[in-house]
């Protein structure tokens, strides 16, 4: 296996970082004002483009899937927890981190629509 260190890993949080960032400072209205600035304009007319149409149907797919797998993982982790009754403090860690990153996972995923919200909010 490869090992993970702060060194290989550095990079990825630190754009993560930066991303994350950018989401909490800078609100639509702002983002296409420096747009507008840089002038960068939309191009032909996106209300009648279908384009929103076209985020609305994948963000459904996503919010789908991904409820798919969030039981999936939901009945993974109830089976961990429930083969860790013989004693095992590990496995029932998991277990219960397994059903933490299911809780987390589906509040990421009833996020989705804001956060393509947020995006459609460009182009307006």
């Amino acid at each position: 296996m490869k090992k993970f260190s702060v060194k290989n890993i550095l990079p990825f949080l630190v754009m993560t970082a930066v991303f994350a960032f950018v989401f909490v400072v800078f609100s639509p209205e702002e983002a296409a004002a420096a747009w507008k600035k840089a002038g960068i304009t939309p191009q032909g007319d996106l209300k009648n483009s279908k384009i929103y149409t076209d985020l609305a149907n994948i963000v459904y797919m996503v919010t789908a899937v991904g409820g798919f797998w969030v039981i999936l993982c939901l009945i993974f982790a109830g089976m961990k927890l429930s083969a860790a009754q013989g004693g095992n403090p590990q496995a029932r860690t998991q277990g219960f981190v397994g059903i933490l990153m299911a809780g987390l996972g589906v509040f990421i995923i009833v996020k989705a629509q804001t956060i393509a919200g947020w995006f459609a909010g460009f182009g307006a």
